[in-house]
């Protein structure tokens, strides 16, 4: 008993205490054995009665009232309760309610706790906006406010206002009454969705709203509050504000730049309708690059603001700002943006410790404008400075980094291989930069001085550190090469991205260079870190994905195709790559069957709308119905022989019918249809696509698909200004620039070995390996992608077509250039230093060593080929040739020159056989004459030039072996020779060879005169052989009067334009001299050349039959210049020597002295030399003066009024009467068997 009652006592005192005061007169009987019935357990009190009303409650009445203090029961053995809060979710439009200017993104985030978090607890905190539209730095923020971020693509209509109904209603089922919704946001859309909350679920709906937010949409919360009223007390940043911000009235109206001026205005107007139709705005006008539009509130005006700048518009990247006629504008990037024009705002004078990041020979500017960067470098310790060895200065206003890297600029919409930079590139650089497959379009242009100076760089691949310990390992990492200005580390679920923030672009190529794939923590298992430039890119857009996707596939049969057509087509049409996994989630459209062949099959059948497709046509309208099966871009790509002239000409006439515009995947299709078919040649074509891109007046451009427009016309002056602008600004870092260099140059020489200088793009790594037997790191230059790389050497590298089809070939402009080295290599390497253009393709096989062909230049033809050589290169001639341009000598230097050729033939004259190596005439040059050979004196700049100066005198050869050699020029040799001959008297043939070498040294060389045989050099020389004797130049008067006399023989024949015949020529000589003449020792002395059975007089030996004529009719000796007017008198107005090489009459006849001898200044026959005549009358009549054939029009053989025609010998030519009767009876036998086979 004692037991039960201290167990009553117990319960009794428990059941007070937990009843918080109730009466001592509820108990139950002592003497119960069995457990009490359950009473009532107070949980929850009502906010609108305190405790001291209930305690009142209990006093007045005796008895407490459980339905008036809304308690729960519960069993009294139950445990005393815990302290549970109400569940809150909180959901932030932070687009429609934004974080204020110069407020902190976590002082917002703690102000919205500290007011709606009491008694509560909190159960989701979602933050909903587009990234890409932030600032790092308020990311940053709320990343550190440990909220929920989540990414939406800002261009799609309420885009955000779907994700945050979509996280409320699963909070909605996560959660019951009596949870509570907390909205931050004043949009319309979510009225429907609170008052369900508030109504059908019986939750707490929260709604804090700014200003002006409609009716409608309060009534629909439980409680609301005023967004501008939380927070008006936050603390603000005096440095992000400016004096003037808040005071400027709110305004409706926002202007847009940077439009594209090829488009028609009511095509861009649709494009920004659709941009501004989230918000509710309307086109106003459209001016050429600008355009205005109205919005119907202020609110809605700052939305479009944010949401629209950075947007792609046709290939152009549009900023945003707000219409104020009377001030500057401020173009418009986020909450705190930056400026594209002269805004006038106070300067921020950096402080000292600015100073510490940069090195000391870069010079400070004495004022930066105030931006995030200089407060981030207010913060940041100062590192100790790299060494200069590794940092070099940043060049001058490099461009600022603000785009995302990925592949190209291909989806203005957020797909997973597009760019969404900021901004994109200037049109001065996209003829440098832009390619269909090449991996970014991330340079924007600089907006503002601050932001001239930073670039960014992100980092993956990062070890699963703590987030300070990979800022700290970074930034000693970064600092050892380049000035580090701030690192921001981010934590994903797929791990941490780092971005680092440099001085410049350049600075950036540098670190990429040092830092790319090396490993963060030194150790072998560690990850090797990979940068790229810029932001990294957002999610892909799915819907833009699957409207693509479905506009390929139901062009085709079954609407499937291989993943690898696929992926070509889409490259094609969309200037972008595809990748498995962004197929592989859209589950819903497409899916991949495995078997032999990856097969992409279409599951959504719903037709593509062009509200779905952007507007960038990639197929032409007029001939899209044609379907070629090449929608991969590989017919662009195949070989045409065509004159680009004729192309452009063409395609001029194509753009003109097609509006200016006409897509690069129809060019074929629409050019057959307009023109005639075009002439595929594998052997002599040349990629049609390069053939476009040499074609004057038309340009390919990339974005928003492949194309060709029509070029701009460029100013003379602002395109040379440019163009010394982009070769002042090097392509990557400075300490880089010799090795990108030496890049191009291997790579040159690399396409340059290559069939048609084209190698596949996949196969360009392996080739550069096997070629140079190195491999090949694009991080070494600045880059992380090949496509990257190659982009920065556009002016030198081409890259045609697009997906697996890609080609690498060399540019127009550096094919000029190399055709223009190598044809001056042809020049030098023939004498005179000129050539025919007939010429060039044997002339280049000798000297290359390969098959000619311009289509490894790229073009069809020699004279487009021509067409290409630099101006001031080359000269050409009237018909045709070409040769080096050479300065006019002064009379100083001429004389010089005529003074230097005697002293060369001096010089070869004591060598055996007239020549010396050519490395060897310098030396023995100084050493003979004792004086050094100063080429400039004589106006040259090498030797061989000086040489070529006098051909005259010496000419330069090569040897088989290939090395060169100097030796006389054939007339001076020949009267060298001639007179060694003379010096060694009758030797007989055979022991020619030894005299000669017991005399000068040496045995004779026959290819001295150019002859194969040393009798045939005897009688270049102008002796002979007799009897086996050899006999000297003069002392052979019998044979000199023998080769006189073919001349008369042959001169005397009317057909001597056609040559004798060898019976007409033998016999017309046995009768003038009595014996048969030696047809093969006339034709070694260069008298005659015997061909076909014809004999035919030389030139040469015609003019010296002519003038022994006149010194055989005058019994005395001559002056030349007799001989020159008797011989104008008699046969022609004009002596030919100059015709023949020779300067004067004098020099002709000292040139033949074996005919011609001189006594004093007279000329007369050698002795014992006779010029035999023909047999006839006694005036006999030289038919050579009539070179036209007989038959032939204005032929004059039988014309002559000197002498009868009977009287003179027949003509050997004419054929025999005999001879015209077989011939007509072989026709008429030829005719009756061709009747006969009719028959």
């Amino acid at each position: 008993m004692d037991f039960l009652r201290d167990l009553e006592s117990c319960n009794r005192g428990t059941r007070s205490h937990s009843a918080q005061g109730l009466a001592n007169n509820v108990t139950s009987s002592p003497v119960m054995k069995i457990p009490l019935p359950p009473r009532l357990w107070i949980t929850d009190v009502s906010d609108e009665e305190s405790s001291e009303e209930i305690e009142s409650c209990v006093r007045d009445e005796g008895v407490f009232n459980p339905e008036r203090a809304r308690v729960k029961s519960r069993f009294r053995h139950y445990k005393q309760r815990s302290n549970v809060t109400v569940p809150l979710g909180i959901f932030w439009d932070i687009e429609n309610c934004q974080v204020p200017r110069g407020c902190s993104a976590i002082d917002v985030v703690a102000a919205i706790r500290a007011k709606f978090l009491t008694g509560r607890r909190e159960a989701d905190f979602v933050v909903v906006c587009d990234v890409r539209k932030e600032l790092p730095l308020r990311l940053q923020e709320l990343n550190d406010a440990q909220v929920s971020l989540i990414h939406v693509c800002g261009t799609q209509k309420n885009a955000a206002d779907e994700k945050l109904r979509q996280c409320m209603r699963r909070f909605g089922e996560l959660h019951s009454a009596p949870a509570s919704l907390l909205l931050i946001s004043g949009d319309i859309n979510f009225a429907a969705d609170l008052s369900d909350f508030r109504h059908r679920k019986n939750m707490e709906v929260i709604l804090v709203h700014k200003q002006n937010t409609s009716s409608a949409l309060i009534t629909c919360a439980s409680s609301h509050y005023c967004y501008n009223e939380l927070t008006a007390h936050l603390p603000r940043n005096p440095k992000t504000l400016s004096q003037t911000e808040e005071e400027e009235d709110p305004i409706c109206e926002v202007e847009v730049v940077n439009l594209p001026l090829e488009q028609p205005a009511d095509r861009v107007s649709r494009r920004l309708r659709r941009l501004a139709d989230n918000c509710g705005g309307r086109v106003l006008r459209v001016d050429k690059s600008t355009a205005v539009l109205r919005f119907p509130t202020p609110d809605h005006a700052a939305r479009a603001l944010k949401r629209m700048d950075g947007e792609d518009v046709f290939g152009r990247k549009i900023s945003t700002r707000y219409l104020r006629p009377l001030q500057p504008y401020h173009a418009y990037s986020s909450d705190e943006g930056y400026s594209t024009a002269g805004v006038d705002k106070p300067a921020f004078i950096p402080p000292p410790v600015q100073e510490a990041l940069i090195p000391s020979p870069v010079p400070l500017a004495p004022t930066v404008p105030a931006t995030e960067w200089a407060r981030a470098l207010q913060a940041l310790p100062a590192p100790t400075p790299p060494p200069l060895d590794f940092c070099p200065p940043p060049a001058p206003r490099p461009r600022k980094i603000r785009g995302m890297h990925g592949s190209a600029n291909l989806d203005r919409s957020g797909c997973s291989s597009s760019n969404s930079g900021d901004d994109s590139r200037a049109r001065d650089s996209q003829s440098r930069a832009v390619s269909p497959w090449n991996s970014s379009a991330s340079f924007s242009e600089p907006s503002s001085e601050a932001e001239d100076s930073t670039a960014e760089l992100t980092v993956t691949n990062l070890p699963p550190f703590d987030p300070a310990v990979i800022q700290a390992m970074l930034t000693k990492l970064f600092s050892q090469y380049v000035p580090v200005v701030k690192v921001m580390v981010w934590v994903y679920n797929d791990g941490p991205i780092a971005t680092v923030v440099v001085r410049s672009e350049w600075d950036a190529r540098l670190a990429i260079a040092r830092v790319h794939k090396r490993r963060l923590d030194n150790a072998w298992s560690g990850r090797r870190l990979e940068l790229a430039l810029g932001r990294p890119s957002p999610a892909p857009n799915h819907d833009v994905l699957r409207a693509r996707l479905r506009a390929i596939l139901l062009d085709h049969a079954n609407h499937a195709l291989p993943l690898l057509r696929l992926r070509d087509a889409y490259a094609s049409r969309h200037c972008c790559a595809l990748t498995t996994s962004d197929i592989a989630r859209l589950k819903d459209t497409v899916i991949i069957h495995e078997g032999y062949g990856r097969l992409v099959q279409l599951t959504d059948l719903t037709p593509v709308t062009e509200l779905d497709m952007e507007e960038a046509p990639w197929k032409c309208h007029i001939h899209g119905g044609l379907s070629t099966g090449h929608e991969d871009g590989s017919r662009i790509l195949q070989p045409v022989f065509m004159e680009i002239s004729m192309l452009a000409k063409n395609t001029l006439a194509l753009l003109d019918s097609h509006g200016g515009k006409l897509p690069l995947l129809s060019f074929v299709e629409c050019y057959e249809a307009a023109f005639s078919t075009f002439s595929y040649d594998a052997t002599r074509g040349v990629p049609l696509e390069l053939l476009l891109h040499g074609a004057a007046g038309v340009e390919l451009r990339d974005a928003p698909s492949r194309h060709l427009v029509r070029k701009e016309p460029q100013h003379d002056l602002s395109s040379s200004s440019r163009s010394s602008g982009e070769r002042e600004r090097p392509r990557t870092a400075p300490a880089l620039e010799p090795m990108l260099a030496l890049f191009e140059r291997e790579l040159v020489d690399l396409l340059r070995a290559a069939p048609r200088c084209c190698i596949p793009f996949s196969k360009l790594i392996p080739a550069f390996h096997h070629h140079f037997g190195r491999q090949c790191r694009v991080a070494d230059y600045g880059f992380t992608k090949l496509p990257e790389l190659l982009s920065a050497l556009s002016s030198t590298i081409v890259v045609l077509g697009s997906g697996s089809y890609r080609i690498i070939t060399i540019s127009a402009a550096a094919q000029g250039r190399r055709w223009t080295a190598d044809l001056l290599k042809l020049l030098k390497a023939v004498p005179g230093r000129a050539v025919h253009p007939n010429d060039i393709p044997a002339l280049y096989q000798e000297t290359f060593g390969k098959p000619f062909s311009p289509a490894d230049y790229g073009v069809c033809t020699l004279a487009e080929l021509m067409a290409r050589v630099a101006p001031g290169t080359v000269a050409a001639a009237a018909d045709g040739a070409v040769s080096l341009p050479r300065r006019a000598p002064t009379p100083e230097e001429r004389g010089r020159s005529a003074q230097f050729a005697l002293q060369a033939v001096e010089l070869l004259c004591y060598t055996p056989n007239l020549r010396m190596e050519f490395s060897r005439f310098v030396p023995a040059y100084h050493a003979h004459f004792g004086s050094q050979l100063r080429v400039a004196h004589y106006g040259c700049v090498k030797l061989v030039d000086l040489f070529e100066v006098i051909p005259d005198a010496v000419s330069v050869y090569t040897e088989p072996s290939g090395e060169r050699g100097v030796r006389l020029a054939i007339r001076t040799a020949r009267a060298v020779l001639a007179t060694r001959f003379r010096a060694l008297g009758p030797v007989t043939l055979e022991s020619l060879p030894q005299a000669y070498a017991a005399q000068f040294g040496a045995a004779p060389q026959p290819d001295v005169l150019n002859a194969s045989t040393l009798e045939e050099l005897v009688y270049a020389t102008g002796g002979c052989v007799e009897n086996g004797l050899v006999r000297a130049p003069g002392d052979a008067p019998l044979w000199v009067t023998s080769c006189l006399a073919a001349c008369a023989v042959l001169s005397a024949d009317r057909s001597v334009a056609r040559g004798s015949t060898e019976e007409y020529f033998s016999s017309a000589f046995r009768k003038l001299l009595g014996c048969d003449p030696d047809v093969r020792r006339l034709a070694l002395a260069g008298v005659v050349f015997a061909d076909a059975r014809r004999v035919q007089l030389t030139p040469a030996w015609r003019l010296v039959w002519r003038v022994a004529q006149i010194l055989a009719d005058r019994p005395e000796p001559m002056p030349a210049m007799d001989v020159f007017v008797e011989y104008t008198s008699r046969f022609e107005p004009l002596f030919p020597c100059a015709d023949l090489g020779f300067e004067s009459v004098v020099d002709f006849l000292r040139h033949y002295r074996e005919v011609f001898v001189e006594t004093g200044a007279r000329w007369a026959l050698s002795a014992g030399v006779a010029a035999p005549r023909c047999l006839g009358p006694a005036r006999h009549e030289d038919y050579s003066v009539h070179d036209t054939p007989p038959g032939q029009k204005g032929s004059r053989v039988f014309e002559s009024p000197k002498t009868s025609l009977w009287c003179s010998p027949p003509a050997s030519a004419l054929p025999a009467p005999t001879a015209l009767l077989v011939q007509e009876s072989k026709r008429r036998i030829r005719l009756a068997a061709q009747f006969d086979a009719i028959q």
